[in-house]
């Protein structure tokens, strides 16, 4: 009796499980991320961040930079810079984040990302990795433009 008690038990929490990650966006990256609030955080944010370019929403995505950087950058070049394609010939089809990382005092960390792109008008699918680089100001973690996205000053 016990053991079958066990299997269920072990079956309930399988389900539970995958229905928690089916329902929440980290179900997209892997599963060490999940044990850090602060990977977790930037993890939303660079998921966030690549569904605003996805959608060309540009005015959005710069709530995810450095207070100090917004308003500097024309994002729209940045994305040009960083797919090497001009944004409305870009279609970002999918992304996932590959891994995370903290410095060792907590403060910078860089999201690891593979993105899917078509490039309209071709029959070109490319997959670009890009490195989101964030800091952590006032206990919040923002993208750090400059270094993310070859913004230069």
């Amino acid at each position: 009796m016990k053991p079958l008690l066990a299997l269920f038990l072990l079956c309930s929490l399988a389900v539970g499980g995958y229905y928690f990650f089916q329902a929440n966006r980290l179900n997209q990256v892997p599963l060490s991320t999940m044990l850090s609030s602060d990977t977790q955080s930037m993890v939303t944010k660079s998921l966030s961040f690549m569904e605003d370019i996805r959608y060309k929403d540009f005015d959005a995505s710069a709530q995810y930079s450095l207070p100090e950087q917004r308003g500097k950058y024309d994002l729209a070049a940045l994305v040009e810079g960083l797919f090497k394609v001009k944004p409305e010939f870009l279609d970002v089809q999918s992304y996932e984040v590959l891994s995370t990382d903290l410095d060792s005092q907590g403060e910078r960390a860089r999201v690891h990302m593979k993105a899917n792109v078509k490039l309209l008008n071709t029959d070109e699918l490319r997959e670009p990795e890009l490195i989101l680089y964030f800091k952590k100001q006032s206990g919040e973690w923002y993208m750090d433009y400059a270094t993310s996205l070859g913004g230069r000053k």
